[in-house]
């Protein structure tokens, strides 16, 4: 399995905390975010893995560097980054992605992250070891609003709509920011995020539009109820300090 974690945002709403500090080096529990991230990855057995950069690049490339020093890490740019979305960034990790496909080796299996999540150490094994091939890890439990990324499914748990415009009444639970995807589906995935952002409003679309569009081409992607393990996207200063004050405690049980 391959590994893209999306780091190359400016994060606006986390200023001025991000004036020095790219989001994902922000510490949560002592540990930059980015850290406990990786940390995750590498305990589940992938050592292959893609960071996009943008924002504050060197910084993240010099800490990735200095703490993962053997990691078979490769850094990838969104040279676009203050005028794009997290889709080009997605976009940006494509021959990443490929690299051993253009050598006649076969394509692997590819999980994405987001660079902001903070998340219990048990919540990848138990998303990986789920059998649908395509699987986004979904919070069920608690209250949702119109500022997440929310999914409703059918009588499977099979995706039918993933965005910001879901019904709040019709969802299921939140996207965290966490997915798994077969080499067929992660391929045409790239095909589809490539055409929208040459063709279509891709450039500044989030990559849940092209999620959508593989759905509506028949394939299938499971919402996996992660609630169980404690996790936490940080957007705004009060979730960092959700994640400090009532996250980290849950975390290290």
């Amino acid at each position: 399995m391959k590994c893209i974690i999306l780091a190359a945002g400016v994060s606006t709403r986390m200023k001025p905390l991000t004036d020095s500090l790219p989001k994902c080096l922000l510490p949560v529990g002592g540990k930059p975010i980015l850290q406990r991230i990786i940390e995750n990855v590498h305990d589940v057995g992938i050592d292959s893995i893609g960071v996009v950069l943008g924002y504050k690049a060197e910084d993240i490339r010099a800490f990735v560097k200095r703490t993962f020093p053997f990691g078979r890490i490769r850094f990838l740019m969104n040279p676009k980054f203050e005028s794009t979305n997290n889709a080009f960034s997605l976009l940006m990790a494509r021959e990443f992605y490929l690299s051993e496909a253009r050598k006649n080796a076969p394509l692997q299996d590819l999980l994405i992250l987001d660079s902001d999540i903070v998340f219990s150490s048990r919540l990848l094994p138990y998303l990986l070891i789920q059998k649908p091939p395509n699987r986004i890890a979904v919070r069920v439990q608690g209250e949702h609003d119109e500022e997440e990324i929310r999914v409703k499914v059918d009588r499977d748990r099979n995706i039918q709509m993933i965005a910001k415009t879901t019904p709040v009444m019709e969802t299921y639970g939140e996207s965290i920011g966490i997915e798994v995807f077969s080499p067929a589906a992660a391929a045409e995935l790239f095909e589809i995020l490539e055409r929208r952002v040459r063709t279509g409003s891709g450039r500044m679309e989030f990559y849940e539009a092209s999620f959508q569009e593989l759905i509506s081409r028949g394939v299938a992607i499971a919402a996996v109820d992660i609630s169980k393990y404690p996790s936490a996207e940080i957007d705004t200063p009060e979730d960092l300090a959700y994640a400090e004050d009532v996250l980290v405690p849950l975390l290290e049980e």
